[in-house]
């Protein structure tokens, strides 16, 4: 095995880790509930919404947040989902 080239998974896959680490972190249930806040509406789950999301926001950040996106992700999906409990109450 060549460890001499850089490690590198998809964008979509980093996505999808990125979102399941931010759903674990931030107690997102399994269901539907977050697919009109988080998604483009046709998602089938939470976790499939939340994956759209951070695609759309890593396509948003600078080279340096790259770096390290789960501390903007995090605090920005706190502000979202707080936005969106104040507009729903």
């Amino acid at each position: 095995m060549n460890y001499s080239q850089p490690f590198s998974i998809s964008r979509k896959s980093f996505a999808t880790r990125l979102a399941s680490a931010l759903a674990f972190s931030m107690q997102i249930p399994d269901g539907t509930h977050l697919v009109a806040v988080l998604g483009a509406g046709d998602e089938s789950s939470n976790l499939a919404a939340l994956t759209h999301w951070v695609e759309n926001e890593l396509w948003l950040m600078d080279d340096e947040a790259l770096q390290d996106p789960l501390p903007q992700l995090l605090n920005n999906l706190e502000r979202l989902l707080l936005s969106a409990q104040e507009d729903f109450a």
